[in-house]
């Protein structure tokens, strides 16, 4: 739910806050910024998080604290006035491993407090000091940290000198972001991705539910700042706006023009910094009547914090592009001929069955999976820094978002398309163009479709050049992870919306992409099963297919076909049927090695049976096309 301007301007009669002052901190390209305890020094990053500066306000010098190992976004100041920042390393088998560091603005030197470590590691303001957590270490500036409070997936934690306390107050959803515990150290905020902003007790019971926010900081034990959910993070899109709710969400007021458009606040005392357009750092002084007024609460049941909770299974973040049958879903039916009716297409409907194939198969592989989504509402059409943000929390060794394309010209191509953050051959994540470079080739395999055109694979920057400098997908500006955005392949191309609108064919580029995600991991044996795919067409009949003369995408597909497997002794083992969606589509999965013959039954006009005969390896797709 999107916090809309008109409703804001209706509840901010009461205008609880005053601006009382504005300056500029940074002119530009300066993002994620957070200010010292003491006001005299600002911390921020380049988009891309490969660059964390130090500046001085009072003498207004700029230090580079770090430049390699994509140190930015996650840096904050301890109560000593130190820096402290995570980095990332590709380790062996292309794991993601990351490490904390502390630096001194007072010596200009950094040094190791966290030791490298698969998964997540996150630096979490705590009510004294600052917490570092790592899955297999923990790192606290104080002795007494005081409360801290960090998510992971759907589960919130709430940490103090006595144990943890672990709750779901949202229940399940594609993961809970940005918690933090009040100033008065009785409630926890945070967001509940595609449900709302969510204020709990330290027990997890829930208190205010408000609607879902970005990056949302406390200012009092009565207010919260956060950044409306505009779909901030998509090319050039304008509109997003800083506002001040009350807990219960009686009195919204704006705090920025959304022409500014305003991301990325934090507090500080009474003084706020923000992200404006184009990257410029500004600072407002607020005024208003400070409530101190911290509901007591259900005390939370204490456990001990477990030394360790490490898992070496490879992690992978997987995001099936759009949400819900909306505006940006681009719908695009067809008629299908076999039922003589218009067919729905929405592209967020198969990007969701691949997404969720693949979810499902690197499961069974051993991988550990987390989805941007689990269902296809408008809800689930989340905002695009937030999907980033989901991944970046999620400690994954690789992001994937899946989609299909639209050239929007009348000329109709159909070939896979990889995306990566950064210039052609220069991506800012390493692996990210070698992940590109698998999953490609993996798709360009797939003999169920037809290819118009070579694969192709761009960085970001490269294939858009007319967004402007270095802006590239929303999906990937604010990414740390390796990783890249898959147009599978073009929906426009009518074919192939056909195919799209098949679930097998669309679990079998679930299924392609999981083999290639073995092959940049280099995990071997994962699957004990092969796939056999392939499509049925009649080479005899009249197309009713005007203007597609690629391959034999002009010849109509067979529709409600049956298809048999049997073995070397003639036994047959397993059956399945083409569908009446006009693509002639057929998949048999969890097929053990060794020799077979598929027989394709097409009797139904007198045509003799024709069969093939296979060869089943493990981990790999066999295709066997029929034409008649």
């Amino acid at each position: 739910m999107t916090l809309a301007v008109a409703a804001v301007a209706l509840m901010a009669a009461a205008q609880p806050v005053q601006v009382a002052s504005t300056r500029v901190l940074v002119d530009s390209c300066a993002y994620f910024p957070q200010l010292s305890a003491d006001g005299n020094w600002l911390l921020y990053s380049t988009t891309e998080a490969s660059v964390l500066s130090l500046k001085n306000l009072n003498t207004g010098a700029v230090t580079t604290v770090a430049d390699q190992g994509l140190p930015g976004f996650d840096a904050r100041f301890g109560t000593d006035g130190k820096v402290y920042y995570v980095t990332q390393q590709l380790g062996k088998g292309n794991l993601v491993y990351r490490a904390a560091h502390v630096y001194d603005p007072a010596t200009g030197r950094s040094r190791q407090v966290l030791k490298p470590q698969h998964g997540p590691v996150y630096v979490l303001p705590a009510s004294k000091g600052l917490a570092i957590v790592g899955e297999s270490s923990h790192f606290v500036t104080d002795k007494s940290t005081g409360l801290y409070a960090y998510t992971r997936q759907s589960q919130l934690y709430v940490v103090g000198n006595q144990g943890q306390c672990l709750t779901s107050p949202a229940g399940e959803c594609a993961g809970y972001l940005w918690a933090s515990v009040s100033p008065g150290g009785t409630m926890v905020a945070f967001e509940a991705a595609g449900k709302g902003l969510y204020v709990t007790d330290l027990a997890g019971n829930v208190l205010h539910r408000l609607p879902s926010a970005s990056m949302p900081v406390w200012l009092d034990d009565a207010h919260i700042i956060a950044m409306t959910n505009t779909n901030f993070g998509a090319q050039r899109d304008k509109g997003t706006f800083i506002y001040i709710t009350s807990l219960d969400g009686r009195q919204v007021q704006p705090l920025t023009d959304p022409e500014e458009h305003a991301v990325q606040p934090m507090v500080v005392g009474n003084r706020m910094v923000y992200v404006a357009d184009g990257g410029q750092v500004k600072e407002v002084t607020l005024r208003w009547q400070r409530s101190d007024n911290a509901p007591s609460g259900a005390q939370p049941q204490w456990t001990p914090v477990p030394k360790s909770n490490r898992s070496d299974a490879v992690r992978v973040f997987i995001n099936p592009g759009h949400g819900g049958h909306d505006s940006n879903d681009r719908p695009t039916p067809y008629y299908c001929h076999a039922t003589g009716e218009q067919t729905a297409y929405y592209e967020s409907d198969s990007n969701f069955k691949k997404g969720l194939a693949l979810k499902e198969i690197l499961e069974s592989k051993g991988y550990e999976v987390e989805i941007s989504r689990y269902d296809n509402k408008t809800e689930d059409d989340l905002d695009l820094f937030e999907i980033s943000a989901l991944a970046n929390h999620s400690g994954a060794d690789m992001f994937l978002a899946i989609h299909s394309n639209a050239t929007g010209i009348e000329r109709k191509l159909n070939f896979p398309l990889a995306l990566y953050r950064g210039w052609s051959g220069e991506p800012c994540v390493a692996g990210s163009d070698s992940i590109a470079r698998c999953i490609m080739r993996h798709l360009e395999g797939n003999h169920t479709t037809v290819w118009t055109h070579p694969s192709r694979i761009y960085g970001d920057w490269t294939f858009y050049p007319n967004w402007g400098y270095k802006t590239g997908l929303g999906v990937l500006r604010y990414n740390k992870l390796p990783g890249m955005l898959s147009e599978g392949s073009f929906h426009d191309y009518l074919a192939e919306r056909r195919r799209l609108n098949n679930d097998d064919f669309c679990w079998l580029e679930g299924w392609n992409f999981s083999v290639a995600i073995d092959e940049y991991f280099g995990r071997k044996g994962t699957c004990a099963t092969g796939v056999v795919a392939g499509r049925v067409i009649d080479l005899n009949a009249d197309s009713p297919y005007p203007g597609y003369k690629f391959g034999l995408d002009y010849c109509p597909a067979r529709n409600g076909v049956t298809l048999y497997l049997e073995d070397a002794g003639g036994e047959r083992l397993v059956s399945t049927m083409t569908d009446g969606l006009d693509n002639g589509i057929y998949l048999l999965r969890d097929v053990k090695p060794g020799r077979y013959r598929v027989l394709c039954d097409a009797d139904q006009d007198d045509r003799a049976v024709q069969y093939r005969d296979i060869y089943v390896r493990p981990n790999a797709t066999t295709y066997c096309n029929f034409s008649y």
